[in-house]
């Protein structure tokens, strides 16, 4: 077995056909695609939708509304919940960055097959992802393009490591910030002195 370097790969990848040789899907199978895809985001519109109707029929518009106003304000306005929404919109924008950078990179089967995503949770320092990759896309392939990656996620690093039972199985960590970084300067009381005294 003759290792493979990241040049070839890459070489590689650039030299596969792009994605208008895929088989053509019928209607109903892009469709299911795109709802799978987009699943947490309809989900949440779901909710919210009916917990709208529900709150008019029982407290009337004008008092939803009010409510709602309330409502935003507080979960804007306490920190905790807004670090909470702010990791959820963060695992929102990983998740469809990756897909967009899988599909620019050529990180995809030769049918155009992405890597799936498993899972997406927020971590103290960014978010972490579990990807199921397709026949002919592995943990290297992936790793080779970290720095292209890093730069889709709008992230300060991507670390990408491979499961040791199921090599498939990929978990990449988007790091978006240093929870060890300083946040306050701390000047010297020699900033000032110039040596002579």
């Amino acid at each position: 077995m003759v290792p493979v370097s990241r040049e070839y790969r890459a070489l590689a990848r650039t030299l596969r056909p792009g994605f208008d040789v895929r088989p053509r899907r019928s209607w109903v199978a892009r469709v299911a695609g795109w709802v799978v895809r987009h699943l947490p985001e309809l989900v949440l519109i779901l909710l919210v939708v009916r917990a709208w109707q529900a709150a008019s029929d029982r407290i009337g518009p004008l008092w939803t509304e009010m409510v709602a106003v309330g409502l935003v304000a507080v979960l804007v306005g306490w920190p905790r919940s807004r670090r909470w929404l702010l990791a959820l919109a963060g695992c929102m924008v990983t998740r469809a960055r990756l897909r967009a950078a899988f599909a620019e990179l050529r990180l995809s089967r030769r049918t155009g097959r992405l890597p799936f995503t498993v899972a997406v949770v927020p971590t103290a320092v960014g978010e972490r992802v579990w990807l199921v990759c397709p026949v002919g896309v592995s943990a290297e392939d992936l790793a080779d393009e970290s720095d292209r990656l890093r730069a889709a996620c709008f992230a300060r690093d991507v670390r990408i490591t491979r499961d040791r039972r199921f090599s498939a199985l990929v978990v990449v960590d988007v790091i978006r910030r240093d929870t060890l970084a300083a946040h306050t300067r701390i000047t010297s009381p020699l900033a000032g002195w110039d040596g002579h005294a």
